[in-house]
């Protein structure tokens, strides 16, 4: 233990021999084999939109106005969590619609908690309402202390002041996103492990991204971009015109802002994430190079019991209110439709969902970084030849 600890010194010491370290491990993460969809494992991971309600009225997102009766009580929900698909699963991310509208919010967390092999829980929320969030977030926490479950969240900002407010489409919801933000940093102790701060990037706010990101670093907030793109589930799909920046003039200027993230991103799998999309915002023929756990690994679960393979690209498979998991996730037709998806919509979808790469993609990030990083060294080189 002490000779692996002075190692590990060492190592961090030498900052030449720590970033060698850091790229062989990424290289590690990443997968030999493309994945098509049809391994037939139990999946790892949950998207759980808890509830279709919210009360927020976003630009990329129709939820707002969609159905939510109907939806699972703690009970029924209970039996959800007891099905034998889900047995082997680590990570579950509750999100909606918006979670803290769902008032035992707690309750249906303490059944997630009773997955066998659960490791993580996280929770995305838009923070518009503070008190009842911060209840929500302790009582969660709470339990995941209880359990030696580890408990993220991730709170919606989307852009500074009037912009955060017209993505949103609620007045002072960056005033009362903030304040829930500002709160929860506070007292971290109290509500979670970790958080983070997601931003969307659409039509609405892609010329004002500098000025939230200025906000954020002067907050200390740590934000993540994502672009907006198509969603069946909360059918962003139908409002692609009124939103997206991926088919517009504004597909330039979104570009540019991923590019100038990739370049300030400090660890390497933000650095990864941002060039990946570059990537496929900049290529005519565009390839998604982000890995994806969805393919092979991911289920989403609804509010009334419905599964889905993929998280935005899916149909409902079959739902737990009349067949078991298995049954459904395993069933030779629907392997076949996951396969389909992979194969017709992955190289279309730049979400920034995780999952392992493939390692020619992480070998051509490192590649081009290497170069990039050579390039910049001959520039200084040449300007302090110059005016010297």
């Amino acid at each position: 233990m002490v000779l692996k600890k002075t190692i590990i010194h060492l190592v961090k010491k030498n900052k030449h021999l720590f970033l060698l370290v850091k790229v062989f491990r990424f290289l590690q993460q990443s997968s030999l084999r493309k994945i098509d969809g049809s391994n037939r494992i139990y999946p790892k991971v949950i998207q759980l939109p808890i509830t279709y309600n919210c009360n927020s009225r976003c630009v990329m997102c129709n939820i707002w106005q969609m159905d939510h009766s109907g939806e699972a009580t703690v009970d029924e929900f209970a039996k959800f969590m007891q099905d034998d698909i889900f047995k082997k699963v680590e990570g579950v991310g509750i999100n909606g619609g918006e979670p803290t509208l769902v008032s035992n919010l707690h309750e249906y967390a303490n059944e997630i908690l009773k997955l066998p092999s659960l490791k993580s829980l996280n929770i995305i929320s838009h923070g518009f309402n503070t008190d009842r969030a911060l209840r929500a977030f302790e009582k969660i926490y709470s339990a995941c202390k209880a359990g030696g479950v580890y408990f993220h969240v991730s709170i919606s900002l989307d852009g500074f002041e009037k912009t955060h407010d017209e993505v949103r489409g609620i007045p002072n919801g960056f005033f009362k996103t903030t304040l829930t933000i500002d709160k929860l940093i506070e007292n971290q102790s109290k509500y979670c492990d970790s958080y983070d701060f997601g931003c969307t990037v659409v039509s609405q706010n892609i010329d004002y991204l500098i000025e939230l990101d200025t906000y954020a670093k002067k907050k200390n907030y740590n934000i993540k971009y994502r672009l907006g793109i198509d969603n069946k589930r909360i059918e962003s799909d139908k409002l692609r015109d009124q939103y997206s920046v991926i088919y517009s003039p504004l597909k330039q200027t979104a570009q540019e802002f991923f590019h100038y993230q990739m370049s300030q991103s400090k660890d390497l799998a933000s650095k990864f994430k941002y060039y990946a999309i570059f990537s496929w915002l900049e290529s005519m023929n565009p390839r998604r190079m982000l890995g994806c756990v969805w393919k092979d690994q991911g289920v989403t679960l609804d509010s009334r019991g419905d599964l889905y393979y993929c998280a935005v690209a899916s149909d409902s498979i079959g739902t737990l209110r009349k067949n078991k998991g298995e049954s459904i996730f395993f069933k030779d037709e629907n392997i076949d439709y996951r396969k389909s998806i992979i194969k017709n919509s992955c190289d279309g979808c730049i979400h920034d969902y995780s999952g392992k790469a493939e390692f020619r993609d992480v070998w051509k990030f490192l590649s081009d970084s290497l170069q990039n990083r050579f390039i910049m060294k001959i520039y200084e080189m040449k300007v302090r030849f110059l005016y010297r």
